[in-house]
C-alpha cells in the first residue's frame, strides 16, 4: 500500500536546525520515501530561501519583513504564495493541507506560530523551546489531543522515548544531560575575559550562535530543565542536571527500584530530527 506523502512546514528554514532538516528531509526523499515541503520560513536569507522554494516546489514563504518579502517575489515563480512578519509566521504555521510543523525558529518570537499550528490541530515538531519557557501554559492548553507536540530538543526527543516505556509510579527522577561547554574546566576567576569566539567554540555540538552562547553560559540547560517540565509534567524535583562532556548520554530515568535507563546517540541533531519527522 502507498502512503500518502508528509507534507511538511518548516519554520526558520535557513538556521541551524531548518538546515540540518532539509538534510533529513533530502536523505527521507532519496529512499523513496514520502515527504512533501509546502511551507518555508526564514528571516531575511531569501536568496537561500527561494533556493529551496524551487527546489521543493512549496506553496508559501515567509521573510522577517516586506523588503524582503518584495525581493522574494522577484526571485520566485508567481504560483508561490509570499507573506512576511508575525501575521505571515502564523499563517505558515497553520497553513492548509500540512500535516507537520517544524518550528526552529530562535527566541520568543516563535511562541506565535506554536499556538496557531497548535490551535490549527497540527503536529508540531517543536524546537523552539523558548514557546515553552516563556509561554509553557499557553502553549499548553493550546495543545488538542496527546502526541502533538513532538520535542526536537536531543534531550527530551530521549526523554520521550524512554517514558514511553515506563510507567509513572516507576519514575523517580529525569535526568537530563550537559556537556558543560567550552568553558566546563575554566576557574571563575578566569572567565571574565572570555571571548565571543571562545563562546561560540562548542566541544561537542554544531549548533546555531545564540543557542551556542546559552549553551557556554548555562542557560541553555536551565530552559530545558523548564522545558522539560512543561512537555512531561514533571515536578521541578523530579529533574535533574546530569555533567557529561561527551555529549552521547541524553537523558537518564532513574527508577524507584534504583535502577536507571539511559539513552545514548551521537551528538548530531539529525536524529532527533529525522524521529520527530518520521
Amino acid at each position: 500500500m502507498t502512503l500518502p506523502p508528509r507534507r511538511l512546514a518548516i519554520l526558520g528554514a535557513t538556521g541551524s536546525i531548518g538546515t540540518q532538516a532539509i538534510q533529513v528531509v533530502r536523505e527521507l526523499r532519496s529512499r523513496g520515501e514520502p515527504f512533501e515541503i509546502k511551507v518555508l520560513a526564514a528571516g531575511r536569507r531569501m536568496e537561500e530561501l527561494s533556493a529551496l522554494a524551487r527546489e521543493f516546489d512549496v506553496e508559501l514563504v515567509c521573510l522577517a519583513g516586506p523588503e524582503e518579502a518584495a525581493r522574494a517575489r522577484a526571485l520566485l515563480p508567481k504560483k508561490v504564495q509570499v507573506t512576511c512578519g508575525p501575521e505571515g509566521l502564523a499563517q505558515a504555521a497553520a497553513w492548509p493541507g500540512v500535516d507537520l510543523i517544524l518550528n526552529a525558529v530562535v527566541g520568543a518570537r516563535g511562541l506565535r506560530a506554536t499556538l496557531a499550528a497548535l490551535e490549527a490541530g497540527k503536529t508540531l515538531a517543536l524546537a523552539n523551546k523558548e514557546s515553552l519557557v516563556v509561554g509553557g501554559e499557553l502553549v499548553l492548553a493550546a495543545s488538542r489531543r496527546p502526541g502533538q507536540i513532538i520535542p526536537v530538543d536531543s534531550e527530551h526527543a530521549a526523554l520521550l522515548q524512554l517514558l514511553s516505556g515506563v510507567r509513572r509510579e516507576e519514575l523517580a527522577r529525569a535526568w537530563i544531560t550537559a556537556s558543560g561547554g567550552p568553558f566546563r574546566d575554566r576557574k571563575p576567576e578566569e572567565l571574565s575575559g572570555v571571548t565571543p569566539e571562545e563562546a561560540l567554540a562548542h566541544p561537542t555540538w554544531h549548533m546555531g550562535p545564540r543557542i551556542t552562547v546559552d549553551s557556554a553560559t548555562l542557560v541553555n540547560k536551565a530552559f530545558e530543565v523548564i522545558e522539560a517540565h512543561h512537555l512531561f509534567g514533571l515536578a521541578w524535583e523530579e529533574i535533574g542536571v546530569l555533567l557529561h562532556p561527551q555529549s552521547i548520554v541524553h537523558a537518564l530515568l532513574e527508577l524507584s527500584d534504583g535502577s536507571f535507563l539511559a539513552q545514548l546517540a551521537a551528538p548530531d541533531m539529525r536524529i532527533p530530527i529525522r524521529a520527530a519527522l518520521t
